[in-house]
């Protein structure tokens, strides 16, 4: 939640001060106590939604960094059925050797 309350601020300074002008001395220093405070309140405020702001972007560059990765994982996946389908082609055209791989041997076959 973001605001912007520094020209409102500023107004309301302003009020207080010619408001000020009829009041005892406590309500001038409750006055003052509370427009501290809010000024403090408005810079905390504002801080929360700097880090706010820098949590989404950070979150962003990791969903990035993620989607990065996992395109490069899909585009070995094509390049190794690229190359699946090449050999399987070869072999089919008798040009390849075929070997098969089992538990136990591997049998190789030369057309």
């Amino acid at each position: 939640m973001k605001s912007n309350l520094t020209p409102i601020m500023l107004l309301a300074v302003a009020g207080l001060s010619l408001a000020a002008c009829n009041k005892k001395p406590e309500d001038k220093a409750a006055d003052a106590v509370r427009s501290n405070t809010e000024a403090v309140a408005d810079s905390v405020d504002a801080n929360a939604d700097k880090v706010e702001d820098q949590g989404k972007a950070s979150a962003d560059a990791m969903a990035n960094s993620a989607e990065n990765k996992a395109d490069a994982m899909h585009n070995q996946a094509d390049a190794i059925k690229a190359q699946g389908e090449v050999k399987a082609d070869a072999i089919e055209a008798n040009k390849a050797t075929v070997s098969t791989t089992t538990d136990k041997t591997t049998v190789t076959t030369r057309k």
